[in-house]
C-alpha cells in the first residue's frame, strides 16, 4: 500500500474518536483540580488542628510547672487514698497433752513462741494500710490482733516507710519490720504453708524476729536475680534485749535465684545477725527460797546464721492450676557470756541449731496439701548447771522434731480453710498430738506476696 493511501485511511478511522478523548482529559482535568482543592482545604484543617493542640499542650505544660512549684499538693492528694486491707485468721486448736506444759528441749521458749489457746481463737488478724506518699517514699503500717495467754492483745506489727525509684537498684527502709533473716521471717503469718510456726523459729525468735531500725538493700544488675543488704535495729526483740541505747544489732544477708526453663524456679540465701544482750531474761525461772523466782540474766554475745533453698515447679509457670513447692531452712546459733540471778552466776558457752523442710503440693486449684519436718538439738554449757535448769535451757541433748500433715481448701485467692495435724516430740516427757483447724480470709486491697 502506498504511503499516502495509508496515511488517509488512519486520518478516516480516528477522526470519529478524536471529539471523545479531548472530552475525557476535559474532565480529567476538573477532576484534579477538585482534588487538588480537597487536599488544601484538609491541609488547612490540619494546620489548624495542630495549632490547637500545641496551644493545649503549652497549657498543660504550664499546669504540671504549677504542681511542681506545689511540693504538699502530691502528698495530700494521696494521703485521702491508702490501699487499706484486712486479714482475718481464726482457729481451732485441740492437744493431747497440756498446752500450759508445752516445753521445747535445748530452748527457752520467749514471748509468743508456746502454743496457741487450747480450743476457738482469734488466731492472728491483722489490718494494713499502704500508700505511696509521693514520687520519693511508699509507707505501710500493719496492726496485729492475736490471743495470747487468754487475752487479746494489739500491736503494731510493722510501720516502715520505703524509697521508691532509687538510682543503681538501691532500696532503703526505715521503721518497724521483719528481720529479713531467713525466708519464712519476712512474711506474714497468714502467708505461712502451715498454722503455726517452725519449731527453730519459735525457740530462737518467740515465732518471727522484728527490729525497728534501717534496711538498706541493693539489686546488683546481673541477668541472674541476686541481692544483697544489711539492717540495724535497736536490739530490743528477742534474742536481743531491751538494754541498748542506739544501735543493739545488726544483720547481713544475700540472696540469689532465677528460673530453669518455664517450669522451675529458685532462690537461695544466706544471713548472719548479731546483737550483745545486755540482762537479757529467761522468763522460766524456778523458785528454790520460797521467795518467788529470780529471773536468770544472759550477757554476752548472740550470733544466728541462715541458709535457705526454695524450689517451685508449675507447668508452664502457671501457679495457679498445679504446682509444688519445696521450702528448707537451717539455724545455727552460738552463745558466749554469762548466766546470773541475784544469787548465782556462771559461764556459760551455747550452741543451738536446727531447721525444717516442707513440701507443698497443689493438685487443682482450690486444694493443697502438705508436710512438714521439723529437727532441732544443742549443745549448752555452764560452770553451773543450775542456772541452766533455772532458765529453762535443757542440757541433756534431746533432739525435738516434729512431723506435719495439712491440707486446705481455697475458694477464691481471698479465702482458705486449713486442716493440719502435728505429731510433736518437742520435749522428752511429751508426745503430742496437735489439731489446728483454720480459715483465712482477705478483704480490701492486697498485695501479691513475693516469691
Amino acid at each position: 500500500m502506498k504511503p499516502l493511501k495509508l496515511t488517509l485511511l488512519i486520518a478516516a478511522v480516528l477522526a470519529p474518536v478524536s471529539p471523545i478523548f479531548a472530552d475525557d482529559l476535559g474532565d480529567l482535568k476538573a477532576e484534579i483540580s477538585q482534588m487538588r482543592a480537597d487536599y488544601e482545604q484538609r491541609i488547612q484543617q490540619l494546620e489548624q488542628r495542630l495549632a490547637e493542640t500545641e496551644v493545649k499542650q503549652n497549657d498543660v505544660r504550664a499546669e504540671i510547672a504549677t504542681v511542681k512549684a506545689a511540693p504538699t499538693s502530691s502528698k495530700n492528694n494521696n494521703s485521702f487514698n491508702p490501699a487499706i486491707s484486712m486479714v482475718l485468721n481464726g482457729q481451732f486448736s485441740d492437744y493431747s497433752e497440756d498446752a500450759d506444759d508445752y516445753e521445747l528441749d535445748g530452748f527457752s521458749v520467749q514471748g509468743e513462741g508456746g502454743l496457741a489457746r487450747e480450743g476457738f481463737s482469734l488466731g492472728e488478724s491483722e489490718i494494713t494500710m499502704s500508700a505511696s506518699v509521693d514520687q520519693l517514699l511508699f509507707g505501710q503500717a500493719t496492726i496485729a490482733l492475736h490471743d495470747h495467754e487468754g487475752e487479746t492483745e494489739v500491736g503494731v506489727e510493722e510501720a516502715f516507710i520505703e524509697t521508691l525509684g532509687l538510682n543503681n537498684g538501691m532500696t532503703v527502709r526505715a521503721g518497724r519490720f521483719y528481720s529479713p533473716i531467713g525466708y519464712l521471717n519476712e512474711k506474714h503469718i497468714h502467708a505461712w504453708n502451715f498454722a503455726d510456726a517452725p519449731l527453730i523459729y519459735r525457740g530462737l525468735f518467740g515465732n518471727q524476729l522484728g527490729t525497728d531500725g534501717v534496711k538498706l538493700s541493693y539489686l546488683l544488675p546481673t541477668d541472674l536475680y541476686a541481692e544483697i543488704g544489711g539492717t540495724v535495729g535497736n536490739g530490743d526483740r528477742h534474742p536481743g534485749s531491751g538494754e541498748h541505747s542506739g544501735i543493739g544489732d545488726w544483720l547481713v544477708y544475700a540472696k540469689t535465684g532465677g528460673d530453669i526453663g518455664t517450669n522451675h524456679s529458685w532462690q537461695a540465701g544466706v544471713s548472719h545477725w548479731q546483737a550483745e544482750p545486755e540482762d537479757r531474761a529467761y522468763s522460766g525461772g524456778h523458785d528454790h527460797g520460797g521467795g518467788g523466782a529470780d529471773p536468770v540474766l544472759f550477757n554476752g554475745d548472740t550470733d544466728i546464721s541462715n541458709i535457705s533453698l526454695i524450689y517451685k515447679w508449675a507447668p508452664n509457670g502457671n501457679y495457679r492450676q498445679r504446682s509444688f513447692t519445696l521450702l528448707g531452712e537451717y539455724f545455727y546459733s552460738d552463745e558466749e557470756g554469762s548466766l546470773n540471778n541475784s544469787a548465782e552466776f556462771a559461764t556459760y558457752d551455747g550452741e543451738q541449731y536446727g531447721g525444717f523442710v516442707e513440701g507443698i503440693y497443689q493438685f487443682s486449684p482450690q486444694w493443697r496439701t502438705g508436710l512438714r519436718y521439723d529437727r532441732l538439738g544443742s549443745k549448752l554449757r555452764a560452770s553451773d548447771d543450775e542456772l541452766l535448769t533455772d532458765a529453762d535451757l535443757d542440757f541433756s541433748g534431746y533432739h525435738p522434731q516434729r512431723y506435719s500433715l495439712m491440707m486446705e481448701w481455697l475458694p477464691s485467692e481471698f479465702s482458705r480453710v486449713r486442716a493440719q495435724i502435728n505429731h510433736d516430740k518437742s520435749s522428752r516427757d511429751n508426745d503430742d498430738t496437735q489439731l489446728f483447724l483454720q480459715y483465712t480470709v482477705s478483704i480490701g486491697a492486697h498485695g501479691a506476696h513475693s516469691f
